[in-house]
């Protein structure tokens, strides 16, 4: 099959990179360093939980500005996408290919950071209060609210260069943080890197059993409310950004690439 054929064409092409290294080192580093933070800390281990995945929804902005920039580059050094737009009948199978091994990638290293968190916290640390339904839970919705942020980042490595995504990853996750307060309360279901970190916080609301031990504003139904519209608008925005891309990519002349 031609799609299978060019994502195994593409994983190989990324060995001699730093990008297998990012998605392996990176999680683990960050396990590592939550963990000896937290055998010292004296905070309460529902705040722990959610710092660390807070961190992690904030930090995954600039990974994908990353990681689009050294994938997209990499192409435009081996001959200006020439390999990406050989044919037009061709074009949305590549571009589907370079986003699906990235995509699955991101997965990977999401589950080796959350699993590796889970496995220290509960059994070396013995902090843990929660079940493992909850990291499961957080990681998809997170990894869910990702997938746009790839489609975004593709567009911009494309047509403006690496510089302007690395700088744009940045800029969200900024914005992201900023967003945990209450400076995203009612505008952060329409901006797409604010998805992550909101929902996270919603999944804790919920399980805890209430909005006040995170300072938010609003009882728990609402911040429940509140989320589950987010998501909502979180598929509605990856399908179009999708379906914009492929259109885009289609018909972009790469003769105007940077």
């Amino acid at each position: 099959m031609q799609v299978l054929r060019l994502i195994k064409a593409d994983f190989m092409k990324l060995k001699h990179t730093p990008f297998y290294w990012i998605h392996i080192f990176v999680p683990i580093s960050v396990v590592t360093a939550f963990l000896l933070y937290y055998s010292y800390s004296k905070i309460n281990s529902i705040s722990k939980l959610n710092g660390f995945f807070e961190a992690i929804s904030i930090a995954f902005p600039i990974i994908i500005g990353v990681i689009c920039a050294l994938v997209m580059e990499q192409e435009k050094k081996a001959g200006k996408f020439k390999e990406m737009i050989s044919t037009k009948n061709s074009r949305g199978i590549c571009l589907f290919s370079k986003l699906m091994v990235m995509i699955i990638w991101g997965a990977i290293s999401l589950i080796i950071t959350i699993s590796g968190f889970y496995i220290g916290f509960q059994y070396f640390l013995k902090q843990n209060v929660f079940s493992i339904n909850l990291y499961i839970n957080i990681a998809v919705v997170v990894f869910i609210a990702q997938i746009s942020l790839y489609l975004f980042h593709v567009f911009l490595s494309i047509r403006f260069g690496s510089g302007v995504s690395i700088g744009m990853g940045i800029f969200e996750s900024m914005i992201s943080g900023l967003f945990i307060t209450g400076l995203g309360d009612g505008i952060w279901r329409y901006v797409p890197c604010s998805f992550a970190v909101r929902f996270s916080d919603g999944f804790f609301v919920k399980e805890a059993g209430t909005a006040d031990i995170f300072n938010v504003l609003g009882n728990k139904e609402y911040w429940i409310e509140q989320c589950a519209t987010g998501f909502i608008n979180c598929i509605i925005i990856t399908l179009v950004a999708a379906i914009t891309l492929k259109v885009w990519f289609d018909y972009f002349e790469f003769s105007n690439c940077e």
